[in-house]
C-alpha cells in the first residue's frame, strides 16, 4: 500500500553501467544491483512455534530422488541447477560466476557450509566474459545475434505427504538477483507429470535488483494442494520471460534450507515501515511523505513525524485488536510512545496502521522502533529505523557519521555524452532559506570534473516533472580531495523556500570524454529522486527530461541563514550560516553582507573553556571553513563579534 509515482520511464543507473531504456530496450546487465532488498529474517522467532514436518539442507547433495531439469519445448534449452558443498569445486564459498553477477559471493543461509543450490543463468549464457552473450555451456541468448531462446531449470523434489496438514507453509533461503529470469515454485498432484499453481517467489524484485543474501522466504501452499499425499514442488529458474529483442535471463538464484511447516493460526508480519507518512502523506495532506533521515527541527515542528507500517497475517485465522506500537528513543531515554487503533486483519491479509505524530524537542540522533501484537499473537520482532534532528540539514541518505561510510553505487553526473543534473526533493513545511547543497562525490570520479549546485521548484504530484529552475552557484572543479568525500557549495545569495511547496537540491555536471563525475546513493525507502537527461539519452523523453532514480542520492539541502542585528544602530547587519550542523567537525562559515571590519570567532565547551579562536578582517562577505575536526564529539558554542555586537549560535560535532 505504498504510494506509486506515474512516470513516462523509470531509471535504473549503476556505477558501472548507465543505463539505456526507451520503448525498445532494456538496461544494460550490471556487476552492481540498483536495489537492494533488505533482509527478512521473520522465521527466526517463528522455528520455535512450528516444527517442519519435512525439511531438505542439502547436506548431502542433492537427494537422489529428486529431479534435475526437465525436456523444455525446443528452441528452449533446458540447464541443471548446480550443488555447491564442501567437497565441490567451486564450493561453498563461491556464489555466481557470471561476468555480470558481481561479487556478491554465497548465500548466507544458516546452513551454508554444508552446502546450497545455484541456478547460474549470467554464468550459464557468458562463461564468466563481460560481452560474450550467448557463448556459455547452456546459451539463453543467441551468439549470432538472433532472437533469444531463453534456458529454463527446475528443481523437483520427490513426494512429500502433506495428508495431515490442511494448511501449509513453505519456507526457505533464498538469494536472488533478475535481470529477465523469473524465480517461480510449481506444484505437482500426479507424480510430477505435470505442474500447476505456479507462483512468482520475489515479484517485488525488478530488473537490475536483488534480494540480501540472508533473505528468508514463507510461501503459502495453495489451499488445493495442501492435505494431498502426494506432493512434489518444483523451484524453476524461467529464462524464457522476453522483455525486449536484446536478452533472456541472466544473474542466479540460489536456495538452501527448505522446510514445510503446518501454518500456524496466529502469525503476524510487519513491513514497510515509514515515519515521514509516505501513505498517509499522499492520501490526506499531498506532500511527498518522504523519510527525512537529516530533518531540520523548525521542518521537523511544522511536519511531525508520522509513523505507519503494513501489517500481514500470515496466519491460519484471522487476527483481532491488532495493533502498531512505536517509540522513539533520543541518546538513550525514551522520548515518546504511541500505538495504533487496534483493528481485525483477516486471513491472507495486509492493511495499513498508522498511529498517532511526534514533534522532536532536541536535535540528534532519534531511535524509532515499530512492533505489532494482537489478542492471539505475542508480538512481531522490532524493526528499528533512524532519524537526526538537526539544525540545518535536510537530506535522504542513510550516513549518520557524515562521512561517507554508508556510500553505495554512483549515478552518473558528467559524462561524455552530456551534463545530466542530479536532485532530490524535498518538501517545505515552514518557510526558510536555501543556503547550500551538500553532496557525495563517489569514488569513481575524476578529479578536475566541473559541477555545479542548482536549486528547482516542482509540483511532485504531476508528471512528467517539469521543475521551474530557481538559482545555482559558480562552477566548482573538483580536487582530488573531493573524491569519495562530501563538498559542500554554497548558494550566491540565499534562496527563499515557502511552506508547501516541493523543491529540488540538485548538483550539475559537465559534459567531458574524460573527466567523469559521479554521485553516490545510498539504501533509504520513501524518497524522489531525479535525473535530469542533457545528451544521454537514458529514456524515450528526450533531451531535458526528468526521470525518477530507482535510490536516493547524497544530496543535501542546506538550510537557515540567522538575520543578525546589534541593538546599537545595526551594526552588525547582515547574515550568517554555519553548515552542515550537526556534523564530523568541519563547517562552513558564512559570513553575508555584514559591514567590513575585524571579527573574533571563537568556540567553547559545555565549561565554557575557549576551545577555538581566531580573528578575520572580512570586506562585506567571507566564506571559510571552521575546522573543529579535533574536538570530541558534543555541544559547542559558536561566537561571533565585532567591536560592536556578536552573536552566539550552537554547534553540534557527531
Amino acid at each position: 500500500m505504498k504510494k506509486l509515482y506515474t512516470i513516462a520511464s523509470f531509471l535504473m543507473i549503476s556505477a558501472i553501467s548507465f543505463a539505456q531504456l526507451s520503448n525498445v530496450e532494456m538496461p544494460d546487465p550490471s556487476d552492481v544491483s540498483t536495489k537492494i532488498l533488505k533482509s527478512n529474517p521473520f522465521l527466526t522467532s517463528y522455528s520455535d512455534k512450528a516444527t517442519p514436518f519435512w525439511s531438505e539442507d542439502f547436506s548431502a547433495g542433492i537427494p537422489v530422488t529428486w529431479t534435475n531439469g526437465t525436456t523444455p519445448t525446443p528452441p528452449v534449452i533446458s540447464a541443471p541447477w548446480v550443488y555447491r558443498g564442501p567437497s565441490t569445486n567451486p564450493g561453498v564459498n563461491t556464489g555466481s560466476q557470471g561476468a555480470y553477477a558481481g561479487t556478491n559471493g554465497p548465500i548466507a543461509s544458516p546452513t551454508a557450509a554444508n552446502g546450497f543450490m545455484l541456478f547460474d543463468s549470467d554464468y550459464y549464457d557468458n562463461g564468466g566474459t563481460a560481452g560474450n552473450f550467448g557463448a556459455g555451456t547452456y546459451p539463453c541468448n543467441s551468439i549470432t545475434g538472433a532472437a533469444p531462446t531463453g534456458h529454463v531449470g527446475t528443481l523437483t523434489t520427490d513426494s512429500i505427504d502433506c495428508s495431515m496438514y490442511s494448511d501449509v507453509s513453505i519456507l526457505f533461503n533464498s538469494f536472488y538477483r533478475e535481470y529477465t529470469g523469473i524465480a517461480k515454485i510449481a506444484f505437482s498432484l500426479d507424480g510430477g507429470l505435470t505442474f500447476t499453481d505456479t507462483i512468482e517467489v520475489h515479484p517485488e524484485i525488478e530488473v537490475n535488483e536483488r534480494t540480501e543474501n540472508d533473505y528468508q522466504v514463507m510461501i503459502r501452499m495453495p489451499i488445493n494442494i495442501a492435505g494431498n499425499s502426494d506432493v512434489r514442488i518444483q523451484f524453476i529458474y524461467d529464462g524464457t520471460v522476453l522483455y525486449n529483442t536484446s536478452y533472456n535471463g541472466y544473474y542466479f538464484w540460489m536456495i538452501d534450507d527448505i522446510e514445510l511447516v503446518e501454518t500456524p493460526d496466529h502469525l503476524l508480519k510487519l513491513s514497510d515501515e515509514t515515519f515521514g507518512g509516505w501513505w498517509v502523506g499522499y492520501q490526506s495532506t499531498g506532500d511527498l511523505g518522504v523519510d527525512y533521515t537529516f530533518n531540520p527541527i523548525n521542518q521537523a515542528n511544522a511536519n511531525p513525524y508520522r509513523f505507519e507500517a503494513v501489517v500481514s497475517n500470515n496466519g491460519a485465522s484471522s487476527q483481532s485488536n491488532v495493533t502498531m506500537h512505536v517509540e522513539v528513543d533520543n541518546f538513550g531515554s525514551n522520548v515518546f510512545s504511541t500505538y495504533s487503533n487496534p483493528m481485525i486483519v483477516d486471513v491472507m491479509s495486509t492493511d495499513t496502521l498508522t498511529t498517532s505524530t511526534f514533534t522532536p524537542l532536541n536535535t540528534g540522533y532519534h531511535q524509532i522502533n515499530y512492533w505489532v501484537e494482537s489478542d492471539s499473537f505475542p508480538s512481531t520482532d522490532t524493526i528499528g529505523r533512524g532519524t537526526v534532528v538537526t539544525d540545518t540539514i535536510y537530506a535522504v541518505d542513510v550516513d549518520w557519521d557524515s562521512d561517507g561510510a554508508n556510500a553505495g553505487n554512483g549515478y552518473f553526473l558528467g559524462r561524455s555524452c552530456g551534463g545530466q543534473v542530479l536532485g532530490n526533493a524535498f518538501d517545505i513545511y515552514e518557510d526558510d532559506q536555501a543556503t547550500s547543497i551538500s553532496f557525495h562525490v563517489n569514488d569513481k570520479s575524476v578529479a578536475g570534473a566541473e559541477v555545479n549546485i542548482e536549486l528547482y521548484e516542482i509540483d511532485a504530484m504531476v508528471t512528467p516533472y517539469a521543475p521551474i529552475y530557481l538559482g545555482e552557484s559558480d562552477p566548482y572543479t573538483l580536487t582530488q580531495s573531493d573524491i569519495g568525500n562530501w563538498v559542500t557549495i554554497s548558494l550566491p545569495d540565499p534562496i527563499d523556500l515557502y511552506a508547501s511547496i516541493t523543491y529540488i537540491a540538485a548538483v550539475a555536471g559537465v559534459a567531458n570524454p574524460i573527466d567523469t563525475s559521479l554521485i553516490s546513493s545510498s539504501d533509504n525507502d520513501n524518497t524522489l529522486s531525479f535525473v535530469q537527461d542533457n545528451g544521454c539519452n537514458i529514456g524515450s523523453g528526450g533531451f531535458g527530461y526528468w526521470y525518477s532514480n530507482s535510490r536516493p542520492l547524497m544530496i543535501r539541502l542546506n538550510l537557515g541563514y540567522e538575520i543578525v542585528s546589534s541593538l546599537e544602530d545595526n551594526i552588525f547587519d547582515g547574515r550568517l550560516s554555519v553548515h552542515p550542523n550537526p556534523s564530523k567537525g568541519i563547517f562552513n562559515l558564512d559570513l553575508v553582507e555584514v559591514n567590513s571590519g575585524e571579527y573574533v570567532i571563537s568556540v567553547t565547551n559545555i565549561l565554557g573553556e575557549v576551545v577555538y579562536f581566531d580573528t578575520r578582517n572580512v570586506n562585506n562577505t567571507s566564506s571559510t571553513k571552521l575546522d573543529l575536526s579535533n574536538l570530541n564529539n558534543g555541544i559547542y558554542m559558536l561566537n561571533v563579534q565585532n567591536e560592536n555586537s556578536n552573536i552566539n549560535k550552537k554547534l553540534i560535532i557527531e
